[in-house]
């Protein structure tokens, strides 16, 4: 008689499990369905992102290429078309290049508002920091020092890409609000660290120089010299370096 019980109870269980089981499947293909789907998904976002990359490349290389024949119009046209559809590498480094061209037609302001654009889309910590410095750098002339201070402090902490040339900024920064004490002090410590660029390391000595002097438009004479600039313009994967 027990034999009975617990064959009954056997197949009441089975009886259990195959309704779970009934019910579980079209739960489980709808997952198994999501992930395919998703799966699908991210494989045609990949395919999606490395035509927009080549198709960024290209252009980009293109723009290059007009600028150094000489073709400006085209070569803005060109970086124009990659800054509003490209991705975000090359949209950014377009914008850094339009904002060069509005440097070179003393339109500041447009040169600004293209570098914080580019620093606001760049998928990279050299980038961007890149993008800052040089708006940074465009202002420190007309902006208030803690503008220039709330830019910079963050990209001249150690470990940071362009840090040397954002600490070096600061200096500047402060030697043209008047506070030439810190700025001689910011740059003695750029001389003494190990580190430092060698062409940060001269600029600092000089600048040094002319202030122990006395003559400090000699100092920020000092400053404007084209060494000074901000970081180029970093290659990408299979680029032509630009002409400078």
């Amino acid at each position: 008689m027990s034999d009975i019980f617990d064959e009954t109870e056997e197949n009441l269980r089975a009886d259990k499990w195959v309704a779970i089981v009934k019910t579980a499947l079209p739960i489980v293909g709808v997952a198994l369905g999501g992930a395919l789907v998703l799966a699908l998904g991210v494989w045609g976002w990949q395919k999606y992102e490395q035509g927009v990359s080549n198709t960024s490349s290209e252009t980009f290389q293109a723009a290059l290429d007009a600028g150094n024949k000489g073709d400006v119009a085209g070569a803005k046209t060109r970086f124009q078309t990659v800054a509003k559809s490209g991705n975000a590498a090359y949209k950014s480094m377009a914008l850094m290049e339009l904002a060069g061209m509005a440097v070179t037609d003393n339109n500041t302001a447009e040169a600004i508002k293209d570098f914080d654009q580019a620093a606001s889309v760049a998928p990279t910590p050299a980038l961007k920091d890149m993008a800052v410095l040089k708006s940074a750098m465009l202002q420190i002339d007309t902006a208030k020092f803690d503008d220039i201070k709330a830019r910079l402090t963050p990209l001249a902490k150690d470990g940071r890409p362009f840090a040397p040339l954002a600490k070096e900024a600061l200096a500047i920064a402060k030697l043209q609000s008047g506070d030439v004490k810190g700025a001689r002090a910011d740059l003695q410590v750029l001389t003494l660290t190990l580190g430092t660029p060698d062409g940060v390391k001269q600029r600092a000595g000089d600048v040094i120089q002319a202030i122990d002097s006395g003559t400090f438009s000699a100092a920020k004479a000092a400053l404007a010299l084209p060494e000074a600039k901000a970081p180029a313009m970093p290659q990408m994967p299979g680029m032509v370096p630009a002409a400078q």
